[in-house]
């Protein structure tokens, strides 16, 4: 499966309108093309759906105004931009889980991640095996909120 949009459609109509639990709704800021698969191969599992962007500037929009996001991937750049765009998604959402991709897994740019917000963060290297299980956990922790 392939994210080759820039926001994949809602797949609501697919979803059992009877089912009580939400189909958990996340987005995406990447422009690896390896990690938009992982990512849609997650989603296809756990039956959620994605908004798809490679701009940052759009991902503060859909953050600003998307009010069914249950949580975020972002493919985090080091730099003091991704790091600023980071601080600012934690602060506009607090409530918003983040899952940050990393370049490498240096200790200093994992902590400079959880520093600015990250609820959870993954090298690149890992990413292929741990990716599943970290989104698993953020669904499984968002349906336990909408259950309470």
């Amino acid at each position: 499966m392939r994210c080759n949009s820039q926001f994949l459609p809602s797949m609501n109509s697919f979803v059992d309108k009877t089912e009580s639990m939400k189909t958990p709704v996340m987005l995406l800021l990447t422009d690896d093309n390896e990690l938009e698969e992982l990512v849609a191969d997650a989603l296809s599992e756990i039956g959620a759906i994605s908004h798809l962007t490679r701009d940052a500037g759009e991902a503060l929009e859909i953050i600003c105004v998307a009010n069914d996001l249950d949580f975020a991937v972002i493919d985090f750049e080091h730099g003091p931009h991704g790091m600023t765009l980071l601080s600012t998604l934690s602060t506009l959402r607090e409530d918003l889980p983040l899952i940050v991709i990393t370049r490498d897994d240096e200790a200093h740019v994992e902590a400079l991640a959880y520093t600015n917000g990250a609820t959870t963060c993954l090298s690149k290297q890992a990413v292929a095996t741990q990716l599943k299980n970290a989104i698993r956990q953020v669904c499984n922790s968002t349906r336990a909120k909408v259950l309470a």
